[in-house]
């Protein structure tokens, strides 16, 4: 009102009014030159009270301006403004966790240095509210305290979260299916009694934001069964808020149940000549006779279609179609294919590798520019590059260039391969037990490993230092080289080791290589326990010590998904060592190693990784002593079991057979197994809690002669200095003298 009677007063005498000046009052964020860009007006004009309000206008249009008011005196137009303060910090308090605060800070439309509104005020607040109630918190309270200091607000936002509506019964009225499969796929489901609180089971917490998607999950349920006509309708939710329990309501129409009749195959010209009908029809999983599923016709679809990718057909497309007969609910189901043309690789293109050199992510790629398009190399590709541990993402794009070529784009994101690591253990035995790790597993980026690797405790210390190529000259050939030195107090004596091993590979196919490696060592024996004399233990060990020389081919396979979080694949060694190619050792030792993995979300929606790791050992030679002239197998050498990798909860090589005065001399045999089961606790700082079972078996002349168990708990955490393992371990009915680990640490393993 104040501006519209200066506006009329100013009117008066704009009939004869030159304007002399312009004048800003209280501007304090904006310059003059723009005020007047922004007010049109002119010296030397006359004053037009039209022109005048356009102006005023213009500034509130800026959003700076709480108030503006003009005043025109001897020529001089003066504009006096007072201007909205500003926005000096914003804080909200009780939303979540650091991350989730900076989140939502994102997206409630204000910042820090924006001008105070008290629109943008509320907006903020319901974009607070909102975002709870996505994540199922209802009657949630913001309150905001607006604090004026100066010319500026401080804003804090008070967060009191709303509760969790939880469904309490779920009716799906006209189904005949069970609730547990219906809901199988869906978000928004009833809890499961007083199970809810476990990860596993449903906790019922309503997700409204779910909802609308939720009826098309069930019919997709329905459609498994062969049930192509149920109709699903939209849910009602009834809830109470006075204690936010809910009851989620649906209304079925199943219609018939359809069986297969049979499947055909559509196809142009192309594909009749390029892939025969028989091979096609190989393809197919689907039978007749069988319910009709339509996750069946998926898998159909993906191996067709991936069948006919791997031949060049990069543009392939199938588009699945059914015909129903309702009076025989029976349905044929109809695959129609059209391959387009065949496709080359026009370019590889990376990005991302701030460290590796394009060499190392190129040698890795199974396919090249100038190859013909397969969608199982391009697959293939990323997997082998996720093993190598260099990359923390791996992601191949396809980007098509023209019918008949495509680009590649290989995008990677750099992994930590630099580790300092540092590991802890306790047991009854060693007591305190440190390693320490420096490693390098891409070396300026060329991919070669180098590692230094220092373990003590008070009874054992080994000290290695180690080179690797794995792609000498980027060819499928590997070498290393690792020397070391060792010392172990094997309970009843201390072993002292010096040696080196060199070792060449070569890989035979992107999962398969072989190895050849040639070890020389030197094992002096000394100090053993005041019960056996010098006579008795002189029978074992030469005075000169144990030279031993011996030959390993290997072979190795691992088409797993992940260098340290394997969610599917597998891992198998192994390995025959020849020693007696010169020196005292003389025996044939043959070891093997699995690792299987299998991700439980595959089937169901949980994030579950399921393990079984397995090895199993055999010697064959005489025990080395005094009686062959110290040639055979140096009970330095046989098998012990105990500890990380065989059989957690006892201590490190504890468990060995004995002779009959009670020396531990080791086995002959050994089979270790685990069964594991890990759960996905913070993805996104790559932490896992796993529960495990051991079993192994060791022994002298058969597998049998010692067997032991435990269970226990693991912490797996790929930290930012390296993969942690915490595990803690119980012993299932351990035998007397048997030395006995509550808690283990390693760091630097594969999980």
């Amino acid at each position: 009102m104040k501006v519209i009677i200066l506006i009329c007063m100013l009117s008066v005498f704009a009939i004869s009014s030159e304007i002399k000046s312009i004048q800003y009052d209280g501007l304090i964020r904006m310059s003059n030159l723009i005020a007047n860009e922004i007010s049109g007006l002119k010296i030397g004009e006359n004053l037009d009270y039209k022109k005048v309000n356009d102006a005023i206008l213009a500034f509130y249009k800026q959003d700076y301006f709480d108030d503006i008011y003009v005043d025109f005196n001897d020529g001089v137009l003066t504009f006096h403004f007072t201007e909205k303060p500003s926005i000096s910090n914003i804080e909200i308090k009780g939303y979540g966790s650091e991350t989730e605060t900076q989140e939502i800070e994102k997206l409630i439309g204000i910042k820090k240095g924006d001008t105070y509104d008290v629109y943008k005020e509320k907006y903020a607040k319901q974009v607070i509210i909102n975002a709870l109630e996505e994540k199922g918190l209802y009657g949630s309270i913001v309150e905001i305290d607006s604090v004026r200091i100066e010319d500026s607000v401080s804003l804090i936002f008070n967060v009191n979260k709303g509760e969790n509506i939880i469904i309490r019964k779920a009716v799906y009225e006209g189904a005949t299916i069970d609730k547990d499969d219906l809901e199988s796929l869906s978000a928004n489901k009833e809890r499961h009694s007083w199970l809810g609180w476990l990860p596993w089971w449903s906790s019922g917490e309503l997700k409204a934001k779910e909802l609308e998607y939720d009826n098309l999950r069930i019919q997709d349920v329905y459609m498994r069964k062969g049930y192509l006509d149920a109709i699903i309708s939209t849910p009602l939710v009834s809830a109470d808020f006075t204690n936010y329990n809910a009851i989620l309501m649906y209304k079925i129409i199943e219609g018939k149940r359809y069986k297969v009749s049979g499947v055909e195959i559509r196809k142009n010209d192309d594909v009749e000549d390029i892939f025969p009908i028989e091979d096609l029809n190989d393809l197919v999983d689907i039978k007749e006779d069988e319910y009709f599923n339509i996750e069946s016709v998926r898998k159909d679809i993906e191996v067709i279609k991936s069948h006919i990718m791997d031949k060049g057909y990069a543009y392939a497309r199938i588009a699945p179609d059914l015909d129903k007969n309702e009076e025989e609910e029976k349905v044929k189901v109809i695959y129609s294919i059209d391959i387009g043309k065949k496709v080359t690789i026009n370019d590889v293109v990376i990005t991302g590798n701030t460290v590796s050199a394009d060499r190392i992510i190129r040698r890795e790629m199974l396919i090249a520019p100038g190859d013909t398009y397969s969608i199982t190399d391009i697959r293939k590709s990323e997997n082998a590059l996720r093993r190598s541990g260099f990359f923390d993402k791996v992601t191949i794009s396809e980007i098509r260039t023209g019918e008949d070529s495509m680009n590649l784009l290989v995008e990677v994101q750099e992994g930590r391969t630099g580790e300092v690591m540092f590991g802890l253990g306790y047991g009854s035995y060693d007591k305190l037990m440190i390693n320490a790790t420096l490693r390098e597993r891409n070396l300026f980026g060329t991919g070669i490993n180098v590692q230094l690797y220092v373990n003590w405790s008070k009874y054992t210390q080994l000290y290695n230092i180690g080179l690797t190529n794995p792609r000498i000259l980027d060819s499928a050939y590997s070498a290393s080289i690792n020397l070391y030195k060792s010392y172990f107090d094997n309970y009843d004596y201390i072993e002292n080791t010096t040696g080196f091993n060199f070792s060449v590979g070569r890989n035979l196919t992107d999962t398969l290589s072989v190895n050849l490696t040639y070890e020389l060592a030197k094992t002096h024996i000394s100090d053993f326990t005041d019960m056996y004399n010098e006579i008795f233990y002189s029978q074992y060990f030469p005075r000169q010590g144990i030279l031993k020389s011996a030959l390993t081919p290997g072979i190795y396979f691992d088409n797993t998904d992940d260098y340290y979080f394997p969610k599917n694949g597998a891992i198998l060694q192994a390995s025959s060592e020849f020693a007696g190619l010169g020196g005292d050792a003389d025996y044939i030792k043959l070891y093997g190693k699995a690792g299987f993995y299998y991700y439980l979300k595959n089937i169901i929606d949980f994030d579950l990784i399921l393990r079984y790791k397995a090895q199993v050992g055999a010697i064959f030679g005489d025990t080395m002593d005094m009686n062959n002239g110290y040639k055979g197998v140096p009970i330095t050498n046989t098998f012990y079991m105990g500890g990380i990798g065989t059989v957690r909860g006892y201590t490190t090589y504890s468990l060995t057979p004995r002779d009959r005065n009670g020396l531990r001399i080791g086995g002959n045999y050994i089979f270790a197994n685990s069964v594991e089961v890990s759960y996905g606790l913070l993805e996104a700082i790559n932490m896992r809690v796993s529960a495990f079972f051991d079993y192994g078996m060791i022994g002298v002349k058969r597998f049998d002669e010692i067997a032991r168990m435990s269970w226990g708990l693991a912490l797996e955490w790929v930290s930012p200095i390296g993969p942690l393992v915490f595990v803690f371990p119980f012993a299932i009915n351990p035998q007397e003298g048997d030395d006995i680990s509550r808690f283990e640490f390693t760091m630097g393993t594969r999980f």
